[in-house]
């Protein structure tokens, strides 16, 4: 039987800001290309998911945005991604520094300035490991000194910093090193969590890199204590499998990614949101019913003696279904 999937919601997704570099890890795409949409269509269109949402009472369904990959927005686009935030109680403070274009000098400072009066009250940072290691995983010369030259501007002017940091087998060597640099630069540091990458788009590439088990039963308690409270059960893969098995006859409930561009506005403009809704549901199911189920898929691919860590579960069932298409040839479902 395949694994019965039900949409919780929608995930609209616009490529507005192409990335300036590519992270060897990007969960993403290896495509700088940029969609011709103006950004204006896209904000009205989950508006009026939004207005579906309160009159038909769905108060169920969860109705989200990505727009990216980088967050290197123009002015008016940054305000209109933080009026769709607060339709849903959110607000959007936190500027990604992934991709961005590198600017020095005044123009750094001005840019950070039009963004703190606009309501941006800090930026998040994504680092594997530090200087040309850091620069390496990210695919830019230079990019480690950048993020820390952002990061040292806005903590003088009061903002605040998010921090995420990558474990592997090349910058756990070297984390005590980071951690001293981060420890250093003023400011608030709003959150800190480590973690290894997850198993998607190119960093689907790097298994090599993993920690292991005897890695992450060893790591100092200076690393330990910054595991993601939400997922903090790094397992290996033969430790995932018991875990997954339990559920794995129970419907799987997603958030429905839409891609929204210049190809299929129109349609979606024209189009009640309760048909689009079931209609991505329909393409959802489709794609995994030709899937085996879970427990099929584990017992073809899984690994019990993969000792390996993923965060979570879903990072394990891409693994299987990556090795499905390869022997197979048919196409890992839409996600």
């Amino acid at each position: 039987m395949p694994r019965a999937i039900v949409g919780k919601g929608l995930r609209f997704s616009l490529r507005h800001a192409p990335c300036a570099h590519i992270c060897r890890y990007c969960l993403i795409s290896e495509s700088r290309k940029r969609s011709a949409l103006p950004f204006s269509r896209f904000e009205q269109l989950v508006h009026r998911f939004h207005d579906w949402k309160q009159s038909s009472g769905r108060e169920d369904l969860g109705i989200g945005i990505f727009v990216g990959p980088s967050f290197d927005y123009d002015l008016e686009t940054l305000k209109g991604v933080a009026r769709l935030h607060a339709r849903r109680g959110a607000k959007f403070q936190i500027l990604n520094l992934g991709g961005l274009r590198v600017r020095r000098g005044d123009e750094l400072i001005a840019w950070l300035e039009e963004r703190r009066a606009a309501g941006i009250m800090g930026f998040h940072t994504s680092l594997a490991g530090c200087g040309e290691t850091h620069d390496r995983w990210n695919g830019r010369a230079g990019d480690f000194d950048f993020q820390m030259s952002i990061l040292r501007l806005a903590g003088e002017r009061g903002m605040v910093r998010q921090e995420r940091l990558f474990l592997t087998q090349n910058t756990l060597p070297i984390f005590d090193r980071l951690l001293d640099i981060l420890d250093h630069l003023p400011g608030e540091l709003r959150s800190r969590v480590a973690s290894p990458f997850f198993y998607a788009g190119l960093a689907a590439r790097y298994e090599d890199e993993r920690l292991t088990e005897e890695d992450r039963d060893n790591l100092p308690e200076r690393i330990n204590q910054l595991r993601p409270a939400r997922f903090d059960n790094w397992r290996s893969e033969r430790e995932w499998i018991p875990v997954m098995l339990e559920t794995a006859n129970q419907p799987r409930k997603l958030l429905l990614k839409l891609d929204v561009d210049e190809t299929n506005i129109d349609h979606l403009e024209n189009t009640s949101c309760e048909e689009i809704f079931a209609e991505r549901e329909r393409q959802y199911q489709d794609s995994y019913r030709k899937i085996p189920a879970l427990d099929e898929l584990c017992a073809h691919y899984g690994d019990r003696t993969n000792r390996k860590i993923y965060m979570m579960s879903r990072d394990v069932e891409g693994r299987w279904l990556e090795m499905h298409e390869r022997e197979t040839g048919t196409m890992t479902p839409v996600d």
